[in-house]
């Protein structure tokens, strides 16, 4: 029977960084018209969510500091101490949780966002009468890392990320990939496999999204040009490949690039020294900080091209593809597997293979000459697959597991 109320926990749930915010909103409104009454959890912040979804931010007002911000404060120990940090302030949520858990009746639990350690404990000690599902956003549980802090916390988190695997009915990973290697670094025996489905990464209806033409959309953020622009959104990590893209942006002068989002473990100052050193100088125009739900059409609207690359062993999903497909966006993608062969699938898209400066300078020479009749079949392309991985796809299929 399928749950009318639905406690959603995600520490970050307010925080102005990170995919949450379009995450739990998409989703949590496919829930409700599903006829679910979503609750979100998580650490007070400046974000907010809209009706009908029902917050419940705790603490104090947190604005969390960013991983590059602490690394350079701090020099290697800034991951160390930003990690203790994020690992202090999750312990602590747990005892929220339950009294907010208990408030609402006891209703099914869906962990969104944890941290490995914190988690384990809190299931380790909690009674249960209700169905508890969770979403692997990242399945990288060994020692390639970009920082060695990273790496070692990643691989002793196995056994920790075995027992949430163990302790839950369903775990959800967003491509065929992720689950392969979530199974064979946390359940090398097999015994939950049959726990562990691949759910698309949700993402807006093209029809229910408002959008804007690129002149439009150029205009409001102050971009006059006549070149093509690839668009570089969401938060700045050392996975993403920046310096490949400034130096195929740097043999490829019909493109601009714009780069939106807020610092992670890469900060603006290191993208601005990366600009002078690879000479794209005004080619390259950078938007700092979280942009709001209502102000992506601006940035997607401004794009040809949306730039998904990745570090090759990475193994988690990007929002920011998802993201694209509402906005009828092509991506550029490269890195790991999934995203080639959602591209492969789709149609949405280039695939950049091998990941390296030639071969997206072809990729980015290629997409700047598509004429119109290639442009509007490839939107149908994007429509279709957008359709197909939209919120309310997704929300049926999470209310089947929380309901089996």
């Amino acid at each position: 029977m399928a749950p009318n109320r639905l406690l959603i926990f995600s520490p970050a749930a307010f925080q102005l960084y990170g995919h949450q915010q379009s995450y739990l909103t998409g989703l949590g409104e496919a829930l409700a018209r599903l006829g679910v009454e979503v609750h979100v959890f998580g650490m007070k912040g400046l974000g907010s969510y809209p009706t009908p979804i029902v917050s419940h931010a705790v603490g104090r007002n947190t604005v969390v500091e960013s991983r590059a911000a602490c690394r350079e404060r701090l020099g290697p120990w800034g991951d160390v101490v930003w990690g203790a940090s994020r690992l202090e302030r999750q312990v602590r949520l747990f005892g929220e949780l339950q009294r907010v858990h208990h408030h609402l009746g006891g209703p099914p639990l869906l962990f969104e966002a944890f941290e490995y350690v914190s988690l384990a404990a809190h299931l380790a000690r909690a009674p249960r009468a209700h169905r508890q599902v969770c979403i692997f956003h990242d399945t990288n549980f060994n020692l390639r890392h970009a920082s060695p802090a990273a790496a070692a916390y990643k691989l002793l988190a196995r056994p920790f990320a075995r027992h949430i695997l163990r302790s839950m009915d369903r775990a959800f990973v967003h491509a065929p990939g992720m689950r392969e290697n979530l199974l064979e670094n946390v359940d090398p025996g097999q015994g939950y496999r049959h726990k562990v489905e691949v759910l698309p990464y949700g993402a807006p209806h093209p029809e229910k999204v408002p959008r804007l033409d690129r002149a439009a959309a150029r205009a409001g953020l102050g971009v006059d040009t006549r070149r093509k622009v690839m668009l570089a959104f969401g938060t700045l990590r050392a996975d993403k490949c920046y310096r490949l893209v400034f130096e195929a942006l740097a043999r490829s002068p019909e493109w601009e690039l714009l780069v939106a989002g807020p610092e992670g473990d890469v900060s603006f100052r290191q993208l601005q020294a990366l600009r002078e050193q690879t000479g794209v100088g005004q080619r390259v125009r950078m938007f700092p900080g979280f942009i709001p739900l209502g102000e992506h059409r601006r940035y997607f609207g401004a794009a040809d091209a949306v730039l998904n690359l990745y570090d090759e062993h990475i193994r988690h999903e990007s929002g920011t593809a998802q993201l694209a497909r509402s906005f009828l966006r092509p991506v550029i993608a490269g890195g790991p597997p999934d995203l080639h062969d959602y591209v492969r699938a789709t149609g949405a898209g280039w695939s950049v293979m091998p990941l390296n400066t030639g071969k997206l300078t072809e990729v980015m020479y290629e997409a700047a000459r598509l004429d119109e009749a290639g442009r509007a079949a490839m939107e149908q392309r994007i429509h279709a697959a957008a359709v197909a991985r939209s919120w309310d796809a997704v929300a049926a299929r999470v209310l089947a597991a929380l309901g089996a």
